[in-house]
């Protein structure tokens, strides 16, 4: 087997693990403030945001600084010291006794954790440029699968047991992936060159300058993917309480719950390795501006759902266009930049995609307060029409790199 090609199955099997356990609690995490004294919709909405926004707003921070670390001393390095921590935070989890403490430990979290960012980057750094978009698709499609599996066991086991007992668990899956890790993956870098005496000292702020890199194609992308998080995210803190509202039996809310987010997941799965094979062969970009609007049309039906089954049928059809949009962009935003820069830029957008994760729960969760849970799915879908207009009428990629680029000797 190949060296990228060995790396890429590992990286995998690591990711599968990870999103696995990462996923297992994320459907329920409104139940579980419940139990630790939350005692409205209005209240579980705030502090379900600030769950998801205080990580992601650390991820923005800190995703640049990592990314180019990662380009400095080794993309593996990034992906162990990320994967090590979401073991022990989720741990931690467990032990929690109010509704603070969870939401310390998750920024926490953002803050050392993405393991999808630094995976992307060591996938994308190793890979041949014709094989991008597949092997990305690949990685895309491994992670949402852990992200199918993760709900329907946490959700399984937190009605038959109690809520806590889910976390123990994840850390156990994340755990996995860090050992897959460390014993199958192998970063070969390329001997660096002589420094010369007055090449200027790396610091923290010229470690997220992107001056020179980015051109006016990748800032499209990356806030193309950013717009991605923001409008998905908007529905975060707002998904379980509308479940909630349409679930008659409370005594299997939480399985409900996870088979909703695992059915999308699946599908999302299977979409991402088709569409990333497609998109190889006939655009990167007709595709993704496709599926942009096939996501864009399935938001309002969402809406006018009355029971679960519906609700169900209608996230298999999103996750079918959401699935081809990451490996799409990623694989656009990988060609449009050199290999020696691409911890950096895909930390940027990681950087970018966390802060659009941090704004959207914030916006849902007030939206849902002032109109209603339903009134989230229509801004949802009126942002992806916006953003599939933006992206046909200005991202002009150039994929000359991506026909004639060699492969990377790793």
């Amino acid at each position: 087997m190949q060296p990228w090609k060995r790396n890429l199955l590992f990286i995998c099997l690591a990711q599968l693990a990870t999103m696995v356990g990462f996923s297992t609690y994320g459907s329920f995490i409104p139940y579980y403030l419940q139990e630790l004294g939350v005692d409205s919709y209005e209240a579980a909405l705030a502090w379900t945001a600030a769950f998801n926004s205080g990580a992601s707003t650390a991820m923005m921070i800190a995703a640049p600084i990592w990314g180019r670390l990662a380009d400095l001393h080794g993309r593996k390095l990034m992906l162990v010291r990320a994967t090590a921590a979401g073991t022990v935070l989720a741990a931690l989890m467990s032990l929690v006794t109010d509704p603070a403490q969870l939401i310390v430990i998750r920024i926490a979290q953002g803050a050392l954790c993405g393991t999808m960012g630094a995976a992307m980057t060591l996938v994308a750094t190793g890979t041949p440029e014709r094989n991008l978009a597949s092997s990305l698709g690949a990685l895309q499609t491994t992670q949402y699968v852990g992200m199918a599996i993760g709900p329907m066991i946490g959700g399984f086991l937190a009605d038959a047991t109690n809520y806590r007992s889910v976390f123990p668990m994840a850390a156990a899956f994340i755990g996995s992936g860090l050992l897959a890790i460390i014993l199958g993956v192998r970063e070969v870098r390329k001997p660096k060159q002589a420094v010369k005496e007055d090449k200027p000292k790396v610091t923290i702020r010229s470690a997220i300058r992107i001056r020179g890199i980015v051109s006016g194609t990748t800032m499209l992308l990356i806030g193309a993917l950013a717009s991605t998080s923001f409008a998905m995210a908007v529905l975060v803190p707002i998904i379980p309480l509308y479940i909630q509202v349409l679930v008659t039996d409370s005594d299997r809310l939480a399985t409900t719950a996870g088979l909703i987010a695992s059915v999308s997941a699946i599908s999302t799965a299977i979409s991402a390795m088709v569409i990333g094979r497609l998109a190889d062969r006939i655009g990167l970009k007709r595709v993704l501006v496709a599926c942009v609007v096939g996501v864009a049309a399935t938001f309002v039906p969402q809406a006018l759902v009355d029971n679960p089954t519906q609700l169900i049928m209608l996230r298999i059809v999103q996750g079918v266009f959401v699935g081809g949009i990451l490996p799409t962009a990623n694989a656009l935003l990988a060609v449009s930049t050199p290999q020696e820069h691409r911890g950096t830029i895909f930390g940027l957008t990681t950087s970018m995609q966390s802060g659009g994760n941090a704004l959207g729960p914030i916006i849902g969760a007030g939206v849902a307060s002032l109109w209603g849970l339903t009134s989230g799915f229509y801004l949802t879908a009126v942002i992806f029409a916006i953003l599939a207009t933006v992206l046909q009428i200005f991202v002009k990629p150039n994929l000359s790199r991506y026909a004639k680029e060699p492969s990377p000797e790793i």
